[in-house]
């Protein structure tokens, strides 16, 4: 079988390389998603409770209507939505599958390196896509204590949590929605904020009702505040009056998320400036290394936020036109 035949490998099977499939199949090129969880994975991960800060319209792929009824659509709604448009353009998605590493081929294309339940295997494809976006590295807090059981990098559901005594750290949406769910399911919640304020960043319908919960006393919240360390029981911090030790049964440094640059490195990807943009042309999208393409969030390198599905969502064509108009010049 030649290049032009087999599937093009796509890394990440969240809605930028679903629609990464879609585009392709539109132009007769065949593609695979291969994702380290399951499809959709990192959205399957976010808070039950979670609604898009983005509308409904600039969330929609392939053209297809988001059919919400909401303009803020929830997690589980979100779900729904990119596996339905999945399954209508029959997109393929290979589960638990980690890509190591995807290097360029002599005479063109790529070799990709898998690992699937700990056996690994080679695969040949004649492009390949990097579209998994940053959800999966969540940051720490990196003090004593932050690695004991009770600490969590990711918020599900305050339900667990009634009647106990649970410390939030951060400022932006992550902790904002977070602390508000617990206090409506009961739990004793501490906020603790390095900054000055809650972000203005907040959801517009999150920020308020926050305030007046803290304002309230409510919520417990600390501003100009750093964790020092974390113990079984507690949380001590460094607060602008000195230190002081807030009890604490679960701890959630919602923090936000690093990129993960391990597989860049590995494809041979360059990073470029202080913010670490990988380098890639920005016309194809294609990165240093032949025949390798980047769609999606980690296109800005470090600085999270600056690309997300709303204006990442044209990724995908242009980075289908770039391949089919490559593999025109391929022999079949």
């Amino acid at each position: 079988m030649t290049q032009s035949r087999l599937p093009v490998a796509i890394v990440g099977a969240g809605p930028t390389g679903i629609a990464c499939a879609i585009e392709l199949g539109r132009r007769g090129i065949a593609a695979v998603c291969y994702d380290k969880g399951s499809i959709l994975d990192a959205i399957y991960h976010f808070p039950e409770e979670m609604r898009w800060f983005s509308t409904r319209d600039l969330l929609d792929i392939a053209g297809v209507p988001f059919g919400s009824p909401e303009a803020h659509p929830t997690r589980l709604e979100t779900l729904a939505y990119y596996r339905s448009v999945a399954e209508r353009f029959g997109v393929r998605v290979v589960a638990e599958t980690i890509v190591e590493s995807i290097r360029p081929e002599p005479g063109g294309g790529v070799r990709a390196r898998l690992i699937s339940r700990g056996e690994e295997r080679d695969l040949a494809a004649p492009a390949g896509i990097i579209a998994t976006g940053f959800f999966h590295n969540p940051r720490r807090l990196n003090v004593p204590g932050d690695e004991l059981p009770h600490v969590h990098s990711r918020y599900v559901s305050g339900y667990p949590f009634h009647g106990r005594d649970v410390v939030v750290v951060g400022g932006k949406n992550s902790a904002a929605e977070a602390a508000l769910d617990l206090y409506r399911h009961g739990a004793r919640v501490t906020l603790v904020v390095r900054g000055a304020a809650i972000s203005d960043r907040v959801k517009y319908w999150i920020k308020p009702d926050l305030e007046n919960r803290i304002q309230a006393g409510a919520i417990r919240a600390f501003f100009h505040t750093r964790i020092r360390e974390i113990t079984g029981d507690a949380v001590l911090l460094d607060t602008p009056g000195g230190e002081e030790s807030v009890p604490a049964e679960a701890v959630f440094p919602l923090i936000g998320y690093s990129p993960d640059f391990a597989l860049f490195e590995r494809c041979g990807i360059r990073m470029e400036g202080p913010q670490h943009v990988p380098a890639h042309d920005p016309e194809t999208l294609e990165t240093n290394v032949p025949d390798l393409y980047l769609a999606g969030a980690m296109l800005a390198g470090t600085e999270i936020g600056k690309i997300f599905i709303e204006n990442s969502r044209h990724h995908a064509g242009m980075i289908a036109a770039a391949i089919a108009e490559r593999l025109r010049l391929v022999p079949a």
